[in-house]
């Protein structure tokens, strides 16, 4: 009975403890963007080769808090050359919350890749459209060349 009893108490704490570290295996991946702190994010390798030369990046969002006051959008740059380069922007509509799961899909957002650019990473930076911006939140989840 001691030894039974032991024994579950061990896999209580290992369950616990692997839970411990999905979640923060989970927090880690979250790239969040806020006004004044963009997010980079990897872009994940394409699953077929694009059918274009360039290709069409897509960025998916997986989360979002609105501002406070005022509305935001998200600006997607990358590294093309020896300089940064927006390849366009976006907005969430309707300006409310959200956290992608059961009942709520992501987001997707898809960019043109200008001929010559090879990204390896992305920045998504928050800016204001009105108003200051301040409390909004975007979480990109994968980035991706389709």
């Amino acid at each position: 009975m001691k030894r039974t009893k032991g024994c579950a108490i061990r896999a209580v704490f290992a369950v616990a403890a692997l839970s411990a570290l999905e979640m923060a295996a989970a927090e880690e991946n979250d790239a969040r963007a806020r006004v004044n702190a963009p997010a980079r994010v990897a872009i994940a390798p394409a699953r077929q080769p694009p059918q274009d030369d360039a290709g069409r990046l897509v960025v998916t969002v997986t989360g979002f808090k609105p501002a406070v006051a005022g509305t935001v959008e998200g600006v997607v740059l990358i590294p093309c050359g020896t300089e940064e380069r927006e390849i366009g922007r976006f907005g969430i509509f309707p300006q409310q919350p959200f956290a992608a799961g059961n009942n709520t899909k992501p987001q997707r957002f898809g960019f043109a890749l200008p001929a010559g650019c090879k990204p390896s990473q992305v920045t998504v930076r928050v800016e204001p459209s009105a108003g200051d911006g301040s409390g909004a939140e975007l979480v990109i989840g994968e980035v991706a060349i389709e």
